[in-house]
C-alpha cells in the first residue's frame, strides 16, 4: 500500500464517520418532528397540520434516504425542513425571536456536519438573514401574529448577533475539528507509511492471556502478510499460535512467560505460511501500553536464508575441518616415513660421524612431525599449544638420548602458536635441547636442563632453553661459530623476526625472543 492509497484509505475512513454522524443526527431529529406530529394530532391540536404534515412526510423521506445510504442529501432534506418550519413559526404564532433561537443553531450544526463549507456560509447568512426580514416586516406590520407587537429593532439586533456568533462558533469549531482530523490522518498516514514499508514483519499481540499465550492479533504490516501469504483481514482473525509452527508454540509460551516478567525478549522461532512452507525467524518482542490496554509488538526478520546460507557455510567448514585433518595426518606419516628411513641409513653405517648426523636429521624430521600431529588432533586446526607441544619434545629427546642423569626443569606457559611459527620455534628447541644433551654433560655427569616459555604481554614471546653443564670452551666466539645446530638456530631465529642472546656463566643460555602474529592469554595456566 502506497502513501496516496494510504491517505484516500484514511479519507473515506473520515467519511464514513461523518456520514455516520449526519445519519444519526438527521434519524434522530426526523424522528423527534414526526413524533411532535404524531402527538399534536393525538391531542387534536391542528393549528399546524399543514406544517407537521408536510414535515412528518419529508422526516419519513429522511429516513429512508438514511437507510438507503445517502446521509449527506437526508441531512440537507432535514436542513431545509427545520430550515421552512423555523420560518413558518416565525411567520404564523411562535415568534421570531423563540423560533430563531430555538431552532436556528441546531441548524447551523447540522449544517456543518453535511454541506461543504462555502454552501455552509451562505446557509448560516441566509439563518442571519432569514429571522432579520421577517422581523422588519413584523415592525412595517406586513407580518401579524400574535406576537408582532413584541418586535422591535434592538430584538432584531439581539437575534442577529446571537445568531452571527452561533454561526462563527460552529464554523471555528468546525475548523478546529477538521485541522485536527487532518493532522490526525497525516499522522497516521505517515505511521501507517513506515509501518508498512518496514523491512521486517511487524506484529501487534493483545495482552497475555490465561493459558499463557496473546490473546489475539491486533495489527500486522504488509511484510507480515507477504511473509505468510495472508490477507490483513485473514490476519487479524489467527490467534499467534496458529501462525507458528507447533514445535515452535512450547517455545513461544516460555518466551511469553519471560516477556511477561521482563518487558522484553528475543528468541528464534519457525513460521508456518498458509502455503506450508516453514520460515525461520528471528523475533524481538516488547510489552508496551496502547489505549489503556497492555500490548505486544514483535518484530520479525526472515532469516530463513541466513540460516540455509549459515549451515552451508559450517558443512563446507566441516569438510574444510576434515581436509585439513586429512594433510596434517599425512604428512606427520610421510615425516615418520622419511625419519624411519633415516634410522634405517643410520643403522646401516658403521661412520659414527655419519650416524649422528643422520640421527640429528631424523631428529629435525621427528619434531615437525610432532607439530603436524598436535594439529590434527587440536579443536583449532589454525594453532596448537606450544607449551604442551613443548613438554612432548622434551621428554622424547630424553627418551631418545637415554640420559637418566640429567634432569628436565619445565616452566610453560600455555601459549597458542600458529604453523609458522610452531615449526621453526620447535626446530629451535630440538637443536638447543640436543646440543645440551649431547655436549653439557660429558658421561657419568649429573646435571639439569631447563626450558621456559613465557608471553611478555605485547604479543611478544619469550623462550629459554638453560643448561648448567659445562659450557662451551674458553674463547669460542658464539657468535661465529660454525657448527650446523647453531647455524640452524640463527637461521630460524632470523626467519621468525627475532633475536637471539647467549650467556655461557655457569652453563649455558639461550634466550630468544619475537613476536606472534596472534595475541597470546598471559594468564593461562602453566603445564
Amino acid at each position: 500500500m502506497d502513501r496516496n492509497e494510504t491517505t484516500e484509505k484514511q479519507s473515506d475512513n473520515e467519511k464514513q464517520r461523518t456520514s455516520g454522524i449526519t445519519r444519526i443526527a438527521s434519524s434522530v431529529a426526523a424522528c423527534g418532528f414526526i413524533m411532535v406530529a404524531v402527538a399534536r394530532i393525538i391531542s387534536n391540536d391542528l393549528r399546524f397540520a399543514p406544517l407537521f404534515g408536510i414535515g412528518a412526510a419529508l422526516s419519513v423521506l429522511t429516513i429512508w434516504l438514511n437507510l438507503k445510504g445517502h446521509a449527506r442529501l437526508a441531512g440537507i432534506m432535514l436542513i431545509c425542513l427545520l430550515v421552512g418550519s423555523a420560518a413558518y413559526l416565525m411567520v404564523s404564532s411562535e415568534g421570531i425571536h423563540d423560533a430563531a433561537l430555538l431552532t436556528m443553531p441546531g441548524i447551523l450544526v447540522l449544517a456543518a456536519l453535511t454541506v461543504p463549507r462555502r454552501l455552509y456560509i451562505v446557509m448560516a447568512a441566509l439563518i442571519v438573514l432569514i429571522p432579520a426580514f421577517i422581523g422588519i416586516l413584523e415592525i412595517r406590520r406586513a407580518i401579524v401574529t400574535p406576537y408582532s407587537g413584541n418586535t422591535d429593532l434592538l430584538g432584531i439586533v439581539d437575534i442577529i448577533v446571537i445568531l452571527l456568533m452561533t454561526a462563527a462558533a460552529v464554523e471555528l469549531m468546525t475548523k478546529i475539528v477538521t485541522e485536527s482530523s487532518s493532522r490526525a490522518r497525516s499522522s497516521e498516514a505517515r505511521f501507517r507509511l513506515l509501518f508498512d514499508n518496514s523491512s521486517e514483519a511487524i506484529f501487534v499481540f493483545g495482552s497475555i492471556g490465561a493459558d499463557g499465550v496473546p490473546e489475539k492479533i491486533i495489527e500486522v504490516n504488509d511484510m507480515a502478510c507477504n511473509q505468510l501469504g495472508y490477507t490483513h483481514e485473514e490476519m487479524v482473525r489467527l490467534r499467534p499460535p496458529d501462525i507458528f509452527e507447533m514445535e515452535s508454540r512450547a517455545k513461544m509460551t516460555g518466551v511469553f512467560s519471560k516477556l511477561g516478567a521482563e518487558g522484553s525478549a528475543v528468541c528464534e522461532c519457525y513460521y508456518r505460511t498458509q502455503g506450508g512452507d516453514r520460515k525461520s525467524v528471528e523475533i524481538s518482542m516488547q510489552l508496551f501500553d496502547m489505549e489503556g490496554k497492555r500490548v505486544i509488538i514483535t518484530n520479525a526478520r526472515d532469516i530463513t536464508e541466513r540460516k540455509r546460507t549459515d549451515d552451508l557455510v559450517r558443512s563446507a567448514l566441516r569438510e574444510k575441518e576434515v581436509l585439513l585433518r586429512e594433510v596434517h595426518h599425512r604428512v606427520k606419516n610421510n615425516m615418520q616415513v622419511i625419519s624411519s628411513l633415516l634410522n634405517l641409513q643410520a643403522s646401516q653405517t658403521s661412520d659414527p660421524a655419519t650416524k649422528t648426523m643422520l640421527e640429528e636429521s631424523r631428529q629435525r624430521v621427528r619434531s615437525i612431525a610432532l607439530i603436524h600431529e598436535k594439529l590434527y588432533n587440536s579443536a583449532n586446526l589454525g594453532s596448537i599449544d606450544f607449551g604442551t607441544y613443548l613438554k612432548s619434545v622434551t621428554d622424547e629427546l630424553l627418551r631418545t638420548f637415554g640420559r637418566p642423569d640429567v634432569s628436565c626443569v619445565l616452566d610453560l606457559e600455555s601459549i597458542p602458536f600458529e604453523i609458522d611459527k610452531a615449526i621453526p620455534a620447535g626446530l629451535i628447541v630440538n637443536e638447543l635441547l640436543t646440543n645440551a644433551l649431547r655436549h653439557a654433560f660429558p658421561s657419568g655427569t649429573k646435571g639439569t636442563v631447563r626450558v621456559r616459555l613465557h608471553s611478555l604481554g605485547d604479543d611478544s614471546v619469550e623462550l629459554v632453553v638453560q643448561d648448567d653443564g659445562i659450557g662451551f670452551p674458553p674463547g669460542t666466539d658464539i657468535s661465529a661459530a660454525t657448527t650446523m645446530g647453531l647455524a640452524i638456530v640463527r637461521t630460524l631465529v632470523e626467519q621468525m623476526q627475532g633475536t637471539l642472546a647467549m650467556e655461557t656463566k655457569g652453563g649455558t643460555t639461550c634466550t630468544i625472543r619475537f613476536v606472534l602474529d596472534i595475541r597470546t592469554d598471559s594468564s593461562a595456566p602453566r603445564s
